[in-house]
């Protein structure tokens, strides 16, 4: 029973007594403790434990009452952050959430520390959750969610698996995006500024690429070298190759490879100036500028070249050059690979 009940039918109750005895025994008793004498209408008399019984169970609903609402206050604020854990799990996001009622301490924040996962459908959840299971279904499905203005991205670190996933799926839709993440390398995790590389070096000429070589590795040159064997132009240049084998770390299987797309791309004064100025500078590059020499036929320019080192070096070319004297017509590829010819 509510208190606003209880009291009301409580009163009604004591009035009903009251009036029944008063018109049943309209006297008055006196009663006299500690030396105080009392004159009051036997109703009264009647009435008094009646109302002390009634503040009794007052005061005794009134303590139960207020525990409960405190009992459900923290239930409340429990199933809140319990909801609210649930969201954070659901987007990879595990945060700290504390609890108050014993049931939950004992299991509840192991959400503090787990990633959840949905591996079904489900309904009836409230919104905030069934937003979050959306927008985590279609980021596995390499769709791109703008969670920035939901509201949630900031909330995220950089290295949660779905804000990561993601950026990846933007990246794969959003030309333009690569760029951005590369031009701010520092908000975005390690996987996703390499995955920018590798899409700007697929989809752009060099004029851009350039710009973030420190970021560039040598499957990206080799990605470069396959567009132009496929004839795309991206703007490749004698120039570009010094600027790469300045940066980067080739070897001598790399400078070959570069000298093949060369060929392709460069006429013969560039190449052979190109390779000569290289040779000079690494030694790693020489097996290239000697297989260039050979591919065009330099034959002196190649015994030179030999001659000018330790007979025990360029072993492969130094073959080739005495098959080349005995007027044999082979050409270099069809007797040379890259492995071949880089080794001593």
């Amino acid at each position: 029973m509510r208190l606003g009940a209880y009291l009301f039918l409580g009163l009604i109750f004591i009035g009903m007594v009251g009036g029944g005895v008063y018109l049943l025994y309209p006297g008055y008793h006196s009663i006299t403790l500690m030396g105080i004498t009392l004159n009051l209408p036997i109703a009264v008399w009647v009435v008094l434990p009646l109302v002390l019984f009634f503040i009794l169970t007052i005061l005794h609903m009134v303590y139960h009452g207020t525990r409960s609402y405190f009992h459900r206050r923290r239930w409340n604020r429990d199933a809140e952050e319990l909801q609210d854990a649930f969201y954070w799990s659901l987007l990879q996001e595990p945060k700290e959430h504390l609890y108050h009622m014993t049931v939950m301490k004992e299991g509840a924040p192991i959400l503090n520390v787990s990633r959840l996962e949905v591996v079904g459908n489900i309904h009836g959840l409230s919104d905030k959750l069934m937003q979050a299971i959306e927008w985590v279904k279609k980021i596995e499905n390499g769709e791109y969610v703008d969670l920035r203005a939901k509201k949630v991205e900031r909330f995220l670190s950089k290295s949660n698996p779905l804000l990561i996933r993601n950026f990846l799926n933007r990246i794969d839709k959003e030309r333009e995006f690569a760029e951005t993440v590369l031009q701010s390398g520092e908000l975005y995790d390690e996987s996703v500024a390499a995955k920018a590389m590798d899409r700007l070096v697929e989809r752009e000429d060099l004029s851009r690429i350039t710009k973030y070589i420190g970021r560039m590795q040598k499957r990206h040159l080799y990605t470069l070298l396959d567009r132009v064997d496929r004839k795309e132009d991206v703007g490749l240049t004698p120039a570009t190759v010094r600027i790469f084998a300045e940066r980067l770390d080739l070897e001598c299987p790399d400078y070959v490879r570069l000298m093949h797309t060369a060929l392709k791309r460069f006429t013969p004064d560039e190449n052979l100036k190109l390779f000569k100025e290289l040779a000079a500078e690494k030694e790693r590059a020489q097996n290239a500028y000697l297989y260039l020499l050979f591919e065009y036929e330099m034959i002196e320019q190649a015994r030179k070249f030999l001659e000018e080192h330790d007979e025990m070096e360029f072993k492969p070319f130094r073959a080739l050059l005495i098959l080349k004297e005995g007027k044999h017509n082979f050409r270099i590829d069809d007797l040379l690979d890259s492995d071949i010819a880089c080794r001593a």
